[in-house]
């Protein structure tokens, strides 16, 4: 059944939101992390090895509660976002979005016609209820959530045409690529990064678009929000497992006399 999309509606009235990406594709994560009342979770299917099916059994973990299902989808591909969608996940995240030529691509992927390209068989998806949500088609451009990841040089200087594109939601900035574009390799905090991102943020801004990001070297997620960013995903499962797990087997080697040998 298709629902109000709670974290388009709080990033339209202005309101700061937390995520927290799902790198493992387990829906026990996933239920956990909208129990716990994240306003979203990310599942990345660009670096993680999930695929439709794993993104519905999440989707599903987060159905009763307030949280939204977003799935970073490998690339811009029409096809897959149409998959996605059709599976009655809430949100999507693109990658590597260079242009606004891409962005009304993916505008278009996601909307049905005449205000896009998206094929139509909404009386058999999940996403309408496989047909009991017969508001769905009234609903669906409401409700959907488009994101953009802007995270190459080129991307930061399109980023006001990308964001002036009718059907794009929120613009996303991914520091740790974007590092790589600008050719100083994973050093997020470095000033060239830095310069980049501001730009960005300055002509995106007069759009009313929200921006959205990461973490990085010296920013951490509530500076993110301090600077203007609305929606931050701020770490992942796997992130915050290899941390506690680390902080044990650490203490462990201390308790057993095992430290630095």
């Amino acid at each position: 059944m298709i629902r109000t999309n709670r974290l388009k509606a709080k990033l339209k009235s202005g309101e700061k939101a937390l995520g927290i990406w799902l790198q493992s594709a387990d829906p026990t994560f996933a239920e956990i992390s909208a129990l716990i009342g994240f306003d979203a979770f990310i599942m990345d299917q660009e670096h993680g090895p999930g695929g439709v099916q794993a993104a519905i059994d999440m989707a599903r973990a987060a159905a009763v509660t307030d949280t939204t299902s977003i799935v970073r989808v490998p690339s811009s591909d029409p096809i897959y976002l149409r998959r996605i969608l059709d599976a009655g996940i809430e949100g999507v995240l693109v990658p590597m979005v260079e242009s606004a030529e891409q962005a009304k691509s993916i505008a278009d992927a996601c909307r049905f016609p005449p205000l896009g390209k998206r094929g139509n068989a909404w009386d058999i998806t999940r996403a309408a209820g496989y047909g009991v949500a017969r508001d769905y088609m009234k609903r669906v451009h409401d409700e959907t959530l488009v994101i953009v990841q802007l995270e190459t040089v080129e991307g930061i200087k399109n980023a006001r045409a990308i964001a002036d594109v009718d059907g794009i939601d929120v613009i996303f900035i991914g520091p740790t690529d974007l590092a790589g574009s600008a050719g100083v390799g994973g050093d997020t905090g470095h000033p060239t990064v830095e310069a980049l991102i501001a730009e960005a943020v300055a002509a995106v801004r007069p759009t009313g678009k929200p921006l959205a990001t990461v973490p990085r070297r010296g920013k951490t997620w509530q500076q993110a929000f301090d600077d203007g960013f609305a929606f931050v995903a701020a770490g992942s499962e796997i992130h915050y497992f290899r941390l506690a797990a680390e902080a044990q087997f650490k203490d462990w080697l201390s308790y057993s006399g095992k430290e630095g040998k």
